[in-house]
């Protein structure tokens, strides 16, 4: 059988310019984690399944078997060329563009394939027609030919069918392949697999005198229909596509062509460099937001890499490495051994939240009513992770939609609601799935929140309207409150929001003049930095500061090498060492212990925020002390140490 590339003719009353869905898909690996890993958790047959990311770098006569396996010179190549050529001012063509770029500059060509098993595989009719009802929909027809639609079983992953739209949204050329073996219940004509199909979301564009659309398909042409279908190849096919399944398990494989954040552009490394960087970005960002449904046996998930044919890496994902405590916590709560109180490091406690669910006005419609969630929290131990000292919300999906951060000072901390079916997996209730839906309702197409904000960082929860009267808007920012009211119960204070400190502490940067003085206005200091203390607390001895400054935006930017001074009750003050380097968070670049806040294009000031710790070795113990900042010019710094 051979394979093509078809582009349908254009509608002389419709151009499409790529597909704006992929947008709505927020950048970078953890995104790509989230959106794939749920897509493969929702279709699911079976606990254990399992997911497997697989890097592929294809270099020499490697990368030029793949291209000719897939039509690369014939006819890919040329479209892609046309639609840059014809599309100047789509965002899509502008990707394209950068993505033939990136692949004429370099020998290697990097894939992504996303293999799940033990899920449902590309189930269902090849084409949504007139003679189609949509309940005969399969998942061949929503993955790869409509746009918005979801079509999910309740409490499951999403709700607006825009989650699919990552692989495209991390493909350089917009370019996806497709494999997938079917169950035997989902057979069709008695074809279980490899149905191989592939889908370019370009744009509209002009090639050899024709006007094509922008959607383009691989496969096999169908002479009934007049247009590409997928085709039941055999394993050699597969092979040569880099699509080869490892086993007859029912799922599916996304390749990914040209493989690159667009938002994060390919740094100058090794390709050794550049896999192990991706790796680790893809390991965090899966173990971050999927350690529920990992520790609790859903989904074993694995990364590999594989160079020209060879598989040079192999790592499966466990959370309990990362987040102890949340694991431990998560199979405690699942066995019912659990404490009363806090007292020892991974002590765990149980709490009713209630979340109130709407009344339901689309079928199946039914009351409001209260539904008990519940928020599990325990003691940290001496390590520290990105999840301490945060309430990490999920339902049924065993995926962390959101976080609550709530620092208590003096007691760490980690924490967990359980909310829907995820709190009897395998055993829910008809109101924990109403629950359940009620939430998944309430996401955004992002998946990342279900405590409604305000103002510029407002999204769209616009599916509640759709299905709820409300009101649902304080139902949902009630989760809030109520997480914290337990909290604040639990360890018995509620942490301070004043952000200014004690008197000694003081807001303003002492900024020492750098040259001697001369004549009108020479060697005038400029006007004095601003600092806010954003952040303080005393740790095993140690000062933890984070510090945002606001500054003049001047041409030749801030070079300034902050000092800690810590004030004893006598009133001494004693400059401290910090215990490493400065650490950036926004708006600075830090070498050491100095911090460069370069101009601004635009504004009358600029802004800066670094965090960092002081040594362990204080004239005065830490509890003792207030602190206060100094910040002189790194030039006159530099100067005062070699004297």
């Amino acid at each position: 059988m051979t394979y093509l590339w078809s582009w349908e003719k254009q509608s002389p009353s419709y151009g499409n310019y790529g597909n704006a869905n992929q947008w709505t898909v927020n950048a970078g690996l953890t995104s790509l984690a989230r959106e794939s890993c749920q897509n493969s958790a929702d279709a699911r047959t079976e606990d254990g399944a399992e997911l497997v990311y697989t890097f592929i770098s294809l270099t020499g006569d490697a990368r030029r078997r793949f291209e000719e396996a897939i039509g690369w010179n014939e006819l890919l190549h040329p479209h892609l060329l046309a639609m840059v050529g014809g599309a100047k001012a789509a965002v899509a063509a502008g990707q394209i563009s950068s993505g033939l770029d990136l692949l004429a500059k370099s020998d290697e060509l990097l894939l992504l394939r996303i293999d799940d098993y033990g899920c449902r595989g590309l189930t269902g009719p090849e084409f949504p027609d007139a003679m189609t009802s949509e309940d005969e929909y399969g998942n061949l027809i929503k993955l790869c030919r409509l746009d918005l639609w979801s079509g999910k079983d309740k409490a499951a992953g999403g709700s607006f069918g825009l989650g699919k739209a990552v692989y495209w949204r991390f493909s350089a050329i917009q370019t996806v392949l497709f494999n997938s073996v079917l169950a035997p219940e989902d057979a069709l004509q008695g074809q279980v697999g490899n149905r191989i199909l592939g889908v370019n979301q370009g744009t509209a564009h002009r090639l050899n005198d024709a006007i094509y659309q922008g959607r383009g398909y691989f496969g096999a042409w169908s002479e009934e229909v007049g247009a590409v279908r997928s085709d039941w190849a055999d394993a050699s096919v597969a092979d040569a596509l880099c699509l080869k399944r490892k086993d007859d398990r029912p799922g599916t494989s996304a390749l990914i062509l040209a493989f690159n954040d667009p938002d994060n552009p390919s740094q100058p490394e090794t390709r050794e460099a550049r896999l192990q960087r991706l790796t680790k970005e893809l390991r965090d960002g899966i173990e971050e937001s999927f350690w529920p449904l990992i520790t609790r046996g859903r989904m074993q998930v694995r990364i590999e890499q594989i160079l020209d044919g060879d598989l040079v890496k192999s790592e499966t994902i466990d959370p309990s490495g990362t987040y102890p405590e949340l694991v431990n916590a998560l199979r405690r709560f699942d066995s019912g051994d659990v404490n009363d109180e806090l007292v020892e490091p991974l002590d765990v406690v149980v709490r009713d939240v209630t979340i109130d669910v709407s009344r339901r006005k689309s079928d199946p419609s039914h009351a409001g009513f209260s539904h008990p969630a519940k928020l599990v929290v325990t003691l940290s131990d001496e390590v520290k992770d990105g999840l301490e000292d945060r309430v990490c919300l999920f339902r049924r999906a065993e995926m962390v939609v959101q976080t609550i951060d709530r620092p208590y000072e003096g007691r760490r901390y980690h924490a967990f609601v359980l909310a829907g079916a995820a709190i009897k997996p395998g055993a829910a209730s008809e109101d924990d799935l109403r629950a359940d839906d009620f939430l998944r309702f309430a996401e955004p197409p992002a998946h990342d929140r279900w405590i409604p904000t305000s103002g510029r960082s407002q999204a769209s929860q616009v599916n509640l309207n759709a299905h709820y009267l409300p009101p649902w808007l304080p139902n949902l920012r009630a989760i809030e409150h109520r997480v914290v009211k337990e909290l604040d119960q639990l360890f018995g204070a509620i942490p301070s929001t004043d952000t200014s400190g004690p008197e000694s502490v003081l807001r303003r940067l002492r900024f020492l003049r750098a040259g001697p003085a001369g004549g009108k206005g020479a060697g005038a200091a400029p006007r004095k930095p601003l600092v806010e203390l954003v952040d303080w607390r005393v740790e095993h001895g140690r000062w933890h500061v984070a510090v945002e400054i606001q500054a003049k935006n001047r041409p030749e930017g801030w070079n300034l090498s902050p000092a800690l001074v810590v004030v004893g009750l006598d009133g001494s003050r004693t400059a401290v060492q910090w215990e490493g380097p400065l650490e950036s968070v926004e708006g600075c670049s830090v070498s050491g212990s100095t911090v460069t806040i370069p101009a601004s294009d635009r504004g009358r000031k600029v802004k800066a925020r670094f965090r960092g710790v002081s040594t362990a070795d204080l004239p005065i113990p830490a509890d003792l002390t207030a602190i206060d900042i100094v910040a002189i010019p790194a030039s006159l710094a530099t100067a005062e140490a070699r004297s």
